[in-house]
């Protein structure tokens, strides 16, 4: 059976001029590896997708209401800057994407909040969210059995909307209560069709090997033509480009049928740029499998192993920056994916869902052979800026 680790890195602008703040990229792209080597770890043998760009921006306009404690642990799991110019660093950080994707790429980002009415917000809170992340803001009754029904369907909508249909019911009925304050929702949507399609004459069904010594057969796109190509010990690497050079696949196929677990293992920031950093242009004959997922993750627990907790603590998490006062507690991260390359090119969307809810009572306060038929890596990453904007991995192809 032929196995696809797909490892698709929702990558954020990763060369960024230095008036356009690369660390806001390069702390993105740090939580985006960090991430995976959490996520992965319990599923090693299945196919992965997700966007970390899509949870660091929800978690982003999270942090603008964080405080003490709560906001420390929230920037050393995030890799979010402490100074009080980190959310313009964001705004110019997303402007900068959008206006790079006009006419080349479809990329859109959306945020969106959905806030108890009459609750006592800060004006200042919701105007550092709305200003640097152009969220749009509604007001709704949680508190309301109907009403709370009629909103989770309405954020769905809005959530399939703004991801071209893909990501659908990204809230259950469960995941809202009657003391559910606040949702932050952001929404991203990319399309790019390669540089080079592959011709669809060229497509042909071939074996795929899995880790267990086994075999699948799935259909292979095929092409030969010059791309960026690395290669050690342990990996060959090729970057695949979309129309105008916007925006890049980039594969990690492991020299041998089992090496995935051993790769996914030891594969961090700084072995990433390095690889992107040595790729050489190269003749390569590429032979590349077709592949879809959809994928969802609950991200409370693995949030809070990685260094979070006091954020989903009822008890101890301090939101005092939303409310001015520590009465607001993460309650779930939820973070639906989905992605289909193709001969044509790539879609891929994803949604991250943040539900903060009140606590129960106030606190105090020659051509190279590039043929990916075994387990490998591969993440999409904008050009412009070098942001990692899909993460995931495949193990089977056609699952």
């Amino acid at each position: 059976m032929k196995t696809i680790l797909c490892f698709f890195s929702c990558l954020l602008p990763f060369m960024i001029s230095a008036n356009n703040h690369p660390g806001v990229v390069d702390g993105n792209n740090k939580f985006a590896f960090k991430l995976f080597q959490q996520v992965q770890g319990g599923t090693t043998g299945t196919n992965q997708f997700y966007s970390p760009f899509s949870i660091s921006t929800a978690l982003a306009m999270v942090y603008a209401g964080a405080r003490n404690e709560t906001a420390l642990q929230m920037s050393q799991t995030l890799n979010f800057d402490l100074s009080d110019k980190f959310h313009s660093k964001y705004k110019h950080l997303l402007d900068r994407m959008k206006a790079g994707t006009e006419g080349k790429i479809k990329l859109n980002i959306a945020n969106g909040l959905w806030a108890q009415k009459n609750f006592q917000f800060l004006d200042s809170y919701f105007g550092i969210v709305k200003s640097n992340y152009h969220s749009e803001l509604k007001n709704v009754d949680f508190t309301d059995d109907i009403k709370r029904e009629t909103t989770r369907k309405e954020i769905n909508s809005w959530v399939e909307r703004n991801t071209n249909n893909k990501i659908k019911n990204i809230l259950s009925q469960d995941d809202l209560t009657a003391l559910t304050r606040l949702v932050l929702v952001n929404a991203i949507y990319f399309f790019g069709d390669w540089a080079s399609p592959f011709k669809n004459s060229s497509t042909i069904h071939d074996k795929f090997s899995l880790i267990d010594g086994t075999h699948t057969t799935v259909p292979f796109m095929n092409q030969h033509g010059r791309y960026n190509y690395y290669e050690d010990s342990k990996i060959k690497a090729l970057e695949i480009p979309y129309t105008d050079n916007k925006a890049s696949m980039v594969i990690f196929l492991p020299n041998t049928t089992d090496g995935i677990a051993a790769l996914a293992k030891t594969f961090e920031f700084n072995y990433y740029q390095n690889i992107l950093e040595s790729l050489q242009n190269t003749d390569v004959r590429l032979s590349l499998p077709k592949f879809k997922i959809d994928f969802k993750l609950e991200l409370g627990t693995t949030l809070s192993q990685m260094g979070m907790s006091l954020a989903f603590s009822p008890d101890s998490a301090d939101f005092s920056g939303m409310t001015g006062k520590p009465n607001l507690f993460i309650s779930k991260v939820i973070h639906k994916a989905f992605i289909n390359v193709d001969e044509k090119g790539t879609e891929a969307a994803a949604a991250t869902a943040v539900v903060m809810t009140m606590t129960m009572s106030p606190r105090q306060p020659e051509a190279k052979i590039f043929d990916a038929d075994h387990p490998f890596l591969f993440l999409i990453k904008d050009n412009t800026t070098g942001s990692i904007l899909f993460m995931g991995k495949i193990m089977k192809p056609g699952e």
